[in-house]
């Protein structure tokens, strides 16, 4: 009978190779082409046919190779950082970007336990000024700084 004697690389790898057989199904239908002469598949294809490689791999480790079990997931971290994806998204073109950086970065602080406020404003302050620096006025990015369009 097999055992799994790592259950963290088993589903890890799990993972990677299920993501990488449904890339490599929603990519069938793009020509794959040659390596002289590539197609638009061709990248996609070898991308998801490496992670399948990954995943297989890892479960096959997870196989010989002891480790810890599996621990509990923490949904707050999850859910912190999705929100703040989201927030970009959907704040970027409405507030511009330096208020949308704050909000992010706050957002993204609330995914740890260990958050402070006297530590997170000044940091999104500080990013959002660096941002707009670098993406607004060095790299000529055509978004606002601040918008106000609700």
């Amino acid at each position: 009978m097999i055992q799994v004697k790592h259950p963290q690389d088993f589903w890890s790898g799990a993972l990677f190779a299920v993501v990488g057989a449904g890339a490599l199904w929603i990519g069938r239908v793009y020509a794959f082409g040659t390596a002289t002469k590539m197609g638009p598949g061709f990248l996609p294809n070898v991308l998801a046919w490496g992670l399948v490689l990954i995943g297989l791999f890892l479960m096959g480790r997870a196989l010989v190779i002891k480790g810890a079990p599996l621990s509990g997931s923490a949904i707050r971290p999850q859910a912190m950082i999705l929100a703040a994806i989201f927030a970009f998204a959907l704040l970027i073109e409405r507030i511009g970007l330096a208020p949308t950086v704050v909000v992010v970065a706050v957002l993204a602080a609330l995914a740890s336990k260990e958050m402070r406020w006297k530590e997170t404003i000044p940091l999104g302050i500080g990013m959002a000024v660096l941002s707009v620096l670098l993406f607004i006025y060095l790299l000529g990015q055509s978004m606002q700084p601040w918008a106000w369009s609700f």
